[in-house]
């Protein structure tokens, strides 16, 4: 699958453009056989989802790293493989940003390594800020949005709907190293405008609510995401059972004879030739009937999911043995 890095990218002729050109050599020289794509938007107050519109539509990749012109993560491949494998839809490589010194940032344009320089400030990283890994159908169908103009707020809406829309996020531990320039002109450094801060609060009023963030999305893009989340999927080696969570189970994470795997895509099934006749029982919408003794550990552990009282009781089935299954959530009659 093809790779592609998109810059939101305005030239200042100062700071920022040093930054950018070492922050470019970096990429190039560290993978390259990634595209890198620099997206501009129109004359006027800057806007982080029109240049990285701009972007998308120069490049057909498959899999695309939103990036800022200032930052670097050594964790970017691992991120990337999430979303080629389909273990994740986005992904963000790092867990903390590291804002380096003004003096730390002339070193590292000089040819110093960023490990080890000394640092302004060392923060947790905002989901949806700085660099996040998506798949293209993702980006398509939850992009930037254009509306906030200038800084401040447009990554947190979009995490928040890529959240509602494209399922959990995956994250790595790496550090996100940020290179120090001019900050850019802004109400706070909590809110970048008044403007902004309101079109935000939109976001928050429709996070996890997926019909009413698809229509905030339909304004500005034609065809939002349908808000099918994915899942995540455990198979376990011994046995060969699969297991499916709405979120990251850290418990089969640690257990060394459980992996994670790709959930199975929809496939679109084809235009039949001739009409087909009506079903004669609508299917079952209710929970799922206990399953025989004879059935698969993987059909006792999704009916006894559906009989759990709580996440630390759901949490626990999968690590049951079908025996223990059965006897817990069997019926005990017969």
């Amino acid at each position: 699958m093809s790779v592609a890095v998109l810059v939101p990218w305005r030239p200042d002729g100062g700071p920022r453009q040093a930054v950018w050109a070492c922050v470019r050599a970096r990429w190039e020289a560290a993978h390259p056989s990634w595209e890198i794509v620099t997206g501009a938007c129109p004359d006027g107050p800057w806007s982080k989802g029109a240049a990285v519109a701009d972007a998308l539509r120069q490049t057909t990749a498959d899999v695309l790293i939103v990036a800022d012109a200032d930052v670097w993560s050594v964790g970017t491949p691992f991120a990337v493989e999430e979303i080629r494998t389909g273990r994740a839809r986005w992904a963000m490589p790092h867990q903390l940003v590291r804002r380096l010194t003004p003096e730390a940032t002339e070193s590292v344009l000089a040819g110093a390594a960023m490990f080890g320089q000394p640092t302004q400030e060392i923060h947790p990283g905002t989901p949806g800020g700085g660099l996040v890994v998506l798949a293209r159908d993702v980006l398509e169908g939850v992009p930037l949005d254009p509306a906030f103009t200038g800084w401040g707020q447009e990554d947190q809406a979009w995490a928040l709907a890529l959240d509602t829309l494209a399922g959990p996020m995956w994250r790595g531990n790496c550090d996100l190293f940020h290179l120090w320039h001019p900050p850019a002109p802004r109400r706070s450094r909590a809110v970048g405008s008044a403007e902004s801060l309101a079109r935000y609060r939109r976001y928050q009023a429709a996070s996890g609510q997926v019909r009413q963030m698809r229509a905030l999305v339909a304004e500005f893009c034609p065809t939002p995401l349908e808000g099918s989340p994915m899942t995540y999927r455990y198979r376990n080696a011994n046995t060969g059972d699969e297991v499916e969570y709405r979120h990251r189970n850290a418990r089969l994470e640690m257990l060394p004879n459980w992996t994670r795997i790709a959930a199975p895509q929809p496939v679109k099934a084809p235009e039949p030739k001739t009409p087909k006749p009506p079903a004669q029982d609508p299917p079952s919408s209710g929970p799922p009937q206990e399953p025989s003794a004879r059935d698969s550990k993987a059909a006792w552990v999704e009916y006894a999911t559906s009989r759990a009282q709580d996440s630390d009781e759901a949490a626990e089935i999968a690590a049951l043995t079908k025996a223990e299954l059965i006897d817990r959530y069997g019926s005990k009659e017969a």
